[in-house]
């Protein structure tokens, strides 16, 4: 083994251990709160095997039709890999795009250090589309439960905010697939006006690269709605295992996009903190109490699951240089 791979290994080693050890010590990872499915430990194990085994794979697949795309060079298998390790960094490092950098890091390694703008461009459409994929699914539960949604008066401003940013959505996917003569884009202009131009113009830019890619805007949008919906039947499971009943299933499917919408800005680790805050608020609205407890348990049985992605991370090609501050600062 050469030094190299030697320094590789202890850097990823002490990574790895160290941020175990700052969940446990934190309290963030606290196993015994999933004692609460001790009578019902099947309902653990589907809720498992829904992140791990459904969840991450459709995740990758989503991913790796945007690589594709851009003719980047990553197999499926190690965008599998890669989704496990992003997952873990994500999950458990304050920002919650650390594992974005790492994923973008090792694309851009397996493609010789060449074509570094696309491999960050697929990871900001990529999580772009995970945040249309919660409003489109809090849109289509509105739709079918209108009555019963607007028949509650906390939930009406909600209500008229997803409408809003469903329109919005559709508007802007519009705006990206519209083949506007070279030069001629006047969202560009307005863009250019606007604060903080240069990150907004990256954005619009990186969906319009995918303007002659419509069937992967599809179905990677498609995906994401899927994911979601899985997420909030995840909610829906924790929230029948804490037994509280006070609130219908159209209403939970109505609510839990919108918290997760709120922490779809990173600022915590696995919205930890801000995720609390918005689901207790949420369910207060509809009279339930207890949605940070809901919430916590939903972010210890995801931890529980990305943690594998720390083992992966550890594991994998130890000759590959960890992400640097340098490869940060400059994206």
């Amino acid at each position: 083994m050469t030094t190299k791979k030697i320094v590789s290994f202890i850097i990823k080693f002490g990574i790895t251990i160290g941020i175990f050890y700052y969940l446990i010590s934190s309290g963030k990872l606290n196993f015994q709160k999933l004692y609460v499915f001790w009578e019902k430990p099947i309902i653990l194990v589907v809720l498992l095997v829904v992140f791990g085994l459904i969840i991450v794979p459709i995740c990758t697949v989503r991913w790796w039709f945007f690589l594709k795309a851009l003719s980047l060079n990553v197999p499926l298998s190690r965008s599998f890999l890669l989704t496990w390790i992003g997952n873990f960094f994500n999950t458990t490092l304050p920002g919650a795009v650390s594992g974005d950098f790492v994923k973008g890091y090792y694309v851009i390694k397996a493609n010789n250090n060449e074509e570094k703008t696309k491999a960050f461009m697929t990871l900001i459409i990529d999580r772009f589309t995970g945040l249309f994929g919660l409003i489109v699914l809090a849109f289509i539960t509105l739709m079918f439960n209108f009555h019963l949604i607007f028949d509650q008066p906390n939930l009406q401003p909600l209500a008229f905010s997803i409408i809003g940013l469903f329109l919005g959505t559709v508007g802007f996917y519009t705006i990206v697939l519209f083949p506007f003569k070279d030069g001629r884009d006047p969202f560009i202009k307005i863009i250019n006006k606007l604060p903080k131009k240069e990150a907004l113009l990256k954005i619009y830019t990186t969906f319009k690269v995918y303007q002659n890619h419509k069937k992967i805007l599809f179905w990677t949008l498609f995906l994401s709605t899927i994911v979601q919906f899985l997420v909030a039947i995840a909610f829906v499971i924790i929230i029948q295992t804490l037994g509280i009943e006070d609130v219908n299933f159209a209403t939970q499917m109505f609510i839990m996009p919108i918290g997760l919408i709120t922490i779809a800005i990173p600022v915590a680790p696995g919205g930890i903190g801000v995720g609390h805050v918005a689901f207790d608020t949420l369910y207060q609205m509809v009279g339930v109490s207890g949605g940070a407890d809901i919430f916590n348990l939903f972010v210890i049985i995801q931890l529980s699951v990305y943690l594998l992605g720390g083992v992966i991370y550890f594991i994998y090609n130890n000759e590959y240089k960890l992400p640097s501050a340098d490869l940060k600062k400059e994206w």
